[in-house]
C-alpha cells in the first residue's frame, strides 16, 4: 500500500509543478499585455505632446522670419540713405519722421515693444499723412499686443481697418484682430471675423491657420 502510495505521489507532483508553471505564465502575460498597453497609451499622449510642439516651433520659425526679412529691409533701407546726399530741410524734416517709423519697427523686431510703441506713436503724430502711416498703424498694433495690451491693440487695430479696406495687409489684420479678440474673451466676434476673412481671402497665405483657428475656437 505504502509503494502505491508513493507511486502515486511520484506521479502526481510533476503535474502539479506543470500546471503551476503554466498559471504562472499566464498570469505573466496579462501583466506583461497590461504593461504593453500603458506603455503604448503613454507613447500616444508623447506623440500629441510633440506634435502640438511641432506647430508651436513652426509658427515661431514664420514669426522669426518675418523679423528677419523686416530686419533686412531695414538694414538695406540704412544702407540705402547713407549713400545718399544731403536733401532740403524739408526733405531732411521728412526723413526725420520716416526714421522713427524704420526706429520703430528695428524696436520692435528687437524684443524693445515698449520703445517701438513710442516711436509709432511719435511718428503717426509728426506724419500723420506719411505712405508710412498705415503701416505703422499695424506695428504698434502689433507691439502692443506683445506686451499684452490686449485693448490698445484692438483699438489700432480698428483704427488701421477704418480706412485701409484696400490696403495690401488687411487680411493680416483681420487675422491679428482674431487673436486679439480671443485673448480678451470675444470669441464670437473672432470666429465671425475669422469666417468674413475666409470668404474674403480664401488664397490668402494665412488662410490655412484662419481655418485652423476657427476648428480650434
Amino acid at each position: 500500500m505504502k509503494k502505491n502510495i508513493l507511486l502515486f505521489m511520484l506521479f502526481i507532483n510533476p503535474m502539479l509543478f506543470q500546471h503551476g508553471v503554466y498559471a504562472n505564465e499566464g498570469l505573466d502575460l496579462d501583466l506583461a499585455i497590461l504593461k504593453i498597453n500603458k506603455e503604448v497609451k503613454s507613447l500616444n499622449n508623447e506623440i500629441l505632446s510633440l506634435k502640438d510642439e511641432i506647430e508651436l516651433i513652426k509658427e515661431e520659425q514664420r514669426i522669426s522670419s518675418a523679423k528677419i526679412a523686416e530686419l533686412r529691409q531695414i538694414i538695406e533701407l540704412n544702407l540705402s540713405n547713407t549713400k545718399q546726399e544731403k536733401k532740403s530741410t524739408k526733405k531732411i524734416q521728412s526723413n526725420s519722421a520716416e526714421k522713427l517709423y524704420s526706429d520703430g519697427k528695428n524696436e520692435f523686431l528687437l524684443g524693445n515693444y515698449e520703445k517701438a510703441i513710442t516711436l509709432f506713436i511719435s511718428f503717426a503724430k509728426s506724419s500723420p499723412n506719411s505712405s508710412s502711416i498705415k503701416d505703422s498703424k499695424l506695428w504698434l498694433a502689433r507691439a502692443y499686443f506683445e506686451r499684452e495690451k490686449y485693448l490698445k491693440a484692438k483699438d489700432s487695430l480698428l483704427d488701421y481697418q477704418s480706412n485701409n479696406k484696400g490696403h495690401q495687409k488687411y487680411a493680416d489684420s483681420m487675422f491679428e484682430l482674431t487673436r486679439v479678440l480671443i485673448k480678451l474673451n470675444e470669441v464670437n466676434e473672432a470666429k465671425l471675423l475669422l469666417l468674413d476673412m475666409i470668404k474674403q481671402y480664401p488664397d490668402h497665405s494665412l488662410i490655412n491657420k484662419a481655418n485652423q483657428l476657427l476648428l480650434d475656437l
